[in-house]
């Protein structure tokens, strides 16, 4: 299950950490994980790796990670060289939503959250995310999901870089460093707005709402990154692909 007591940059750590073993040794093992994160752990406070044991087990769960007490990295992390850690569990996010039909629904819900609350309907606040998760049809199959875990979800985005966290609610609004980190592993040069948002943003984070259009959520940033010279988008009027921003109808992108 994904809905685990985690915070972000702990599953960071812990990836590069079985990573490095992997690629030098092949493997390393839960008792020497222990040993690193918790060097003063005893027999008699074990209950103290719970956290460390949904660490590793949320690791396992997105598809980084195998393993059953001895663990490895697996063949994914080719994407490690190329993308911070943040990018790369987006990545699996999406991959995970193509298998839905093999994915448990509590583990669907939470990698179909972000999508399904913010992205689709074209939302960027949320004043109670547990409230307006659990009206979900998916939450509604699975008898909801607590506060607990809703919780754990939002400080996961946060740390990804797609919201903040704001008292029992949740502002989705991706950050320029987070789109800026997917452009430069973007394939082309410059491309239609279309082909960009379609063929290579999505394919990592949501980003079109039901409509077809660019969530709100997303714009700013893409804008942001065009103030500070990262980008340019332009109308490209000769161009039969969709426009986008409003009356501005930009159509192209180039990365400057």
């Amino acid at each position: 299950m994904l809905f685990l007591t985690v915070y972000g940059p702990e599953l960071e750590s812990l990836f590069l950490y079985i990573h490095k073993y992997t690629l030098t040794r092949g493997s390393v093992s839960r008792e020497q994980i222990y040993s690193t994160y918790l060097p003063h752990l005893s027999s008699s406070n074990r209950g103290q790796v719970k956290n460390l044991d949904d660490a590793i087990n949320y690791l396992k769960n997105i598809g980084l990670i195998e393993g059953d007490r001895i663990y490895s990295s697996l063949a994914v992390t080719q994407y490690l060289d190329a993308v911070p850690f943040a990018i790369l569990l987006l990545r699996q996010f999406r991959q995970l939503e193509q298998t839905a039909l093999r994915l448990s629904q509590i583990d669907l819900l939470y990698v179909t959250l972000l999508d399904r609350l913010f992205i689709s309907p074209n939302k960027t606040w949320i004043s109670d995310v547990h409230s307006e998760a659990n009206q979900l049809e998916l939450a509604r199959r699975i008898g909801g999901v607590s506060q607990e875990k809703i919780n754990a979800w939002k400080r996961v985005m946060e740390f990804l870089g797609v919201g903040y966290r704001i008292g029992s609610g949740f502002y989705c609004l991706y950050q320029p460093e987070l789109l800026d980190m997917l452009l430069q592993i973007w394939e082309s040069a410059e491309e239609t707005l279309q082909d960009f948002f379609e063929e290579h943003l999505q394919s990592w984070i949501p980003c079109i709402t039901a409509q077809g259009d660019i969530a709100q959520s997303v714009a700013p940033a893409l804008l942001c990154l065009v103030s500070r010279g990262r980008i340019q988008m332009f109308p490209k009027q000769d161009s039969p692909s969709k426009h986008y921003f409003g009356t501005q109808r930009l159509r192209g992108i180039s990365v400057l």
